[in-house]
Order: structure tokens, then C-alpha cells, then sequence
């Protein structure tokens, strides 16, 4: 029996962990409470009162943004445009696009100066053999160089008719060969960068020698039938964007999901590279232009490039071709920073036309969510995310309805406004005075009534 008793006595339960909370200060990575219509409206009602006008009270609220419950600032549109204004400032001021010419002037100062390097050595050697007495390899070695350094000295002095020259000269040195076939290959594919980025790879491929001849007439063939392609939509038809992609899409990493996604990345870029020459001297835009042209020598695929800029233009006339900026600063830029640079400058002008033209927040929605991450972080980019809900928000709780266009109170809205004016009236009211109102202090005496509120900042934690 002992034994029995032994065997069913009962185990003692495992007292469960006790729960452990860690408390820290707000740093703005924890998430807030959501807003409602509710909350979103009392926002609103002090407008309404004073004014009369929705509309308005929309725009001021979108301007100025708001608190949520948890009394987080979400920004509003005028410090965005403030914050945007202020980034172009501090890019124009920093920098100068002189340094796209200087920079690519300096390399073909270095190649020149490694190919001298090598026609001293054989002016050495020609000295050398004379000495050894070998007259007629003396004079050879020595006319030789003479000679390719008369050639040097003769180069034109604009960048185009120095990049022909040394395209056409027979270097003696293979370091500046090698110089010179690495610097043609940069510039070529930062020129491709600018309208089809990530492109750049296949035209360099398409610019070499021996079996390049192919890849060449493929990426022609590629922007013939992109060209035809935007002729037929032009024209109302629907043009075969997924054949498209299955024959090119290793032309474009980035693997766009439709025509519109693609056409848009290429006239972006290329609209970027407009507003550089547009920004440029006239010597200095004259020099980058005939550049490209001696870099894109081959007549079919500059034919295409221009008749695909002007497609572009025709289909994204709003991307501001024509504009230009003024850089007064002093840290020079290379061929590629200022086309990133310009690139940068013309999202921040989309981004502020958008925000200043926006009437109502469903027109926020149309904002390019990554480029105000990029340009305003992630704070604003979720406050604009929010603010292009209000409308839907308010419009869903019944608090305002869509009449052609145009935002109306409803009569929900207008009682919820009644409301709230009487509120504070009885507010102001005697608290001894026993009454029907509504009063915000409860309990008579020292006696504490059972009631709940949110907690405000200084009110005493009783338990």
C-alpha cells in the first residue's frame, strides 16, 4: 500500500516563468497607434468652424500634417517642399560641371603623357644604337618618334578631335593603348547609362572587336523594334511587351513588369542627360556632344539613339526636357556623378511639382513612394502614405462624400461639428453646477469613480 500510495501521489506543477517587460525611451522606430476617421476629423473641425470650407481645411491639414493618438507628428507637405528646396540648394552649391570636361580632358593628358614616355625611351634607343654604331636603326627609331610625337603635338584642341586623333593613332607604348581602349569603354557605356542604364554591359560587348559584330546588330535590332513598338502605340495598337522581353530582357536586369515601367526608367535617364548639356556652357556642351558622337560613330545606332529620344520625348513630355540648373559650387564632377547629379535633381522637380499641385490627399497617392524614401527618408514617405488615405477614410466613415469631383460635408459631419462646439461650451460650464451636461471631471468628494481614460503626460498613476 505504500508502494501504491508512492506511485499515484501527485507531482507538483512547474511554476511558469514570470514575464519580463523592458521599458525604453521613444526613439520613433516603435510603431505608433493607428488613426481613424474619427480622430482625423476633430483635426479638421477647427477649420471647418472657422472657415466653412472643406476643401481648405484639406489643403491646410495636408500642409501642416497632424498628430496621431499616440502624439507622433506625421510631416506635412510645406516642411517636404522646404526639405526638398533645401537639397537642391545644397547640390547646386556644392558642385560643378565643369569637372565633366576636365575630367575626361585629364585622361587624355595621361594617356598622351604615358605614349611621350615611351617615344623618349626611343629617342634613348636611337642614341644608344648610334652609338653602337648602327646608323640606319638610329635613324628609324629616331624618325619614328619624331614623328608620333608631331602627330601629339598636332592634335586638335577640343576633346572630340582629341579622342579622334588617338582613335586613329598607332600608340607605340601598350600601357597608353590599354589607357586609352579603357577610357573609350567608360565613356561609351556612360553614355549608354544614360537612357538605358543597366544596358551599358552588352553595348560594351557591342563595341569590341572580332565576334562583336553580332551583338552589335542585335542591340540595333533591339532599339529598331523598341522604336516600332512606341510607333504602335502611338497609333492606338498594343504593342507585344512580353515577346519583347523574351527576346531582349538580358538587355535589362532590372526586369521591368510592363511597357510603361520600361519606357519610363529609359526617359527619366534620358531626360536627365538633356538637363546636363542643358546646364553645360555652350563650348563645354559642344565638346560633350561631339564626343558622343565620335564614341557612337556607327550611323545605325545613332539613328536609332535620336529616334528614341524623340519618342520618349513625345510620350514623357512632362519630365522636364528643357530644364537646366545653375551650379555655383566647387567640387568637380566626372562624366557619371553629374548624370547621377542630374538624374537625382530631376526627382526631387517631379516630386515637389506633385506636392505643391496637390489639391486633395487622393492626389498624394500618385507620388513615387521609393524616390521620397530616397530623397526624404522613411518618415515622410510613411506620413505621405497616410496622408493619401485621409479622404478615403473620412469619405468611408460617412463623414464626407464625393460629389463629381468635389468633397461635401455630410450630415453626420455636421452633427459630429455640433457636437464637438457643445462639448467645449459645457466644458467651460461650473463643475459644482448638477446638471445633464457632460463634464470631463467625474466623482464628488475624495471618492474616485471606476471610469478608464487614456493616459496623459502628469496625470497620477493611482492603482
Amino acid at each position: 500500500m505504500a508502494a501504491l500510495r508512492k506511485r499515484w501521489r501527485p507531482r507538483l506543477r512547474a511554476q511558469p516563468e514570470p514575464a519580463h517587460f523592458a521599458y525604453s525611451r521613444w526613439d520613433g522606430s516603435q510603431p505608433g497607434f493607428d488613426f481613424d476617421a474619427d480622430h482625423i476629423f476633430d483635426e479638421l473641425a477647427d477649420d471647418l468652424l472657422y472657415h466653412g470650407d472643406l476643401a481648405s481645411a484639406l489643403r491646410r491639414l495636408m500642409a501642416e500634417g497632424f498628430r496621431d493618438r499616440s502624439g507622433r507628428q506625421l510631416e506635412g507637405l510645406r516642411d517636404m517642399l522646404e526639405r526638398l528646396r533645401e537639397r537642391r540648394r545644397e547640390l547646386l552649391q556644392q558642385h560643378d560641371l565643369g569637372g565633366v570636361c576636365d575630367d575626361i580632358a585629364e585622361d587624355l593628358r595621361d594617356v598622351v603623357r604615358t605614349e611621350r614616355r615611351a617615344l623618349d625611351d626611343l629617342d634613348a634607343a636611337a642614341a644608344q644604337a648610334r652609338a653602337g654604331g648602327d646608323e640606319r636603326r638610329a635613324d628609324l627609331t629616331a624618325q619614328t618618334a619624331a614623328t608620333k610625337n608631331a602627330q601629339l603635338d598636332m592634335m586638335p584642341p577640343d576633346l572630340a578631335g582629341q579622342f579622334k586623333a588617338l582613335d586613329n593613332y598607332d600608340f607605340e607604348s601598350d600601357e597608353a593603348r590599354r589607357q586609352f581602349a579603357e577610357l573609350a569603354e567608360r565613356l561609351r557605356e556612360q553614355l549608354m547609362q544614360q537612357f538605358l542604364d543597366q544596358m551599358a554591359g552588352a553595348v560594351d560587348d557591342a563595341t569590341g572587336d572580332g565576334s562583336a559584330s553580332e551583338e552589335m546588330q542585335r542591340l540595333k535590332d533591339m532599339l529598331a523594334e523598341l522604336n516600332a513598338m512606341l510607333a504602335q502605340r502611338a497609333r492606338g495598337e498594343e504593342p507585344d511587351f512580353e515577346g519583347f522581353m523574351e527576346r531582349y530582357g538580358d538587355f535589362f536586369p532590372e526586369n521591368p513588369k510592363t511597357f510603361d515601367e520600361l519606357l519610363e526608367v529609359m526617359a527619366r535617364r534620358m531626360a536627365a542627360a538633356q538637363a546636363l548639356l542643358n546646364s553645360m556652357t555652350p563650348g563645354q556642351r559642344d565638346q560633350l556632344q561631339q564626343l558622343s558622337d565620335q564614341l557612337l560613330a556607327d550611323m545605325d545606332l545613332n539613328w536609332q539613339v535620336n529616334d528614341l529620344a524623340q519618342h520618349l520625348r513625345n510620350e514623357f513630355g512632362d519630365l522636364g526636357w528643357e530644364r537646366r540648373y545653375d551650379f555655383d559650387g566647387v567640387d568637380p564632377l566626372d562624366f557619371s556623378q553629374a548624370s547621377d547629379m542630374l538624374a537625382e535633381l530631376g526627382d526631387i522637380d517631379r516630386l515637389e511639382n506633385l506636392l505643391r499641385g496637390s489639391a486633395s490627399p487622393g492626389a498624394l497617392a500618385e507620388a513615387d513612394t521609393e524616390a521620397v524614401r530616397r530623397l526624404l527618408g522613411d518618415a515622410a514617405a510613411e506620413s505621405l502614405e497616410r496622408m493619401a488615405e485621409v479622404a478615403r477614410m473620412l469619405e468611408e466613415a460617412g463623414l464626407i462624400e464625393n460629389r463629381e469631383g468635389r468633397f461635401d460635408l455630410t450630415p453626420r459631419s455636421i452633427r459630429k461639428i455640433g457636437q464637438g462646439a457643445l462639448r467645449d461650451l459645457f466644458a467651460r460650464l461650473d463643475a459644482d453646477k448638477i446638471g445633464r451636461h457632460a463634464i470631463s471631471r467625474s466623482g464628488l468628494g475624495h471618492e474616485r469613480e471606476p471610469d478608464t481614460k487614456p493616459y496623459e503626460y502628469g496625470d497620477p498613476f493611482n492603482l
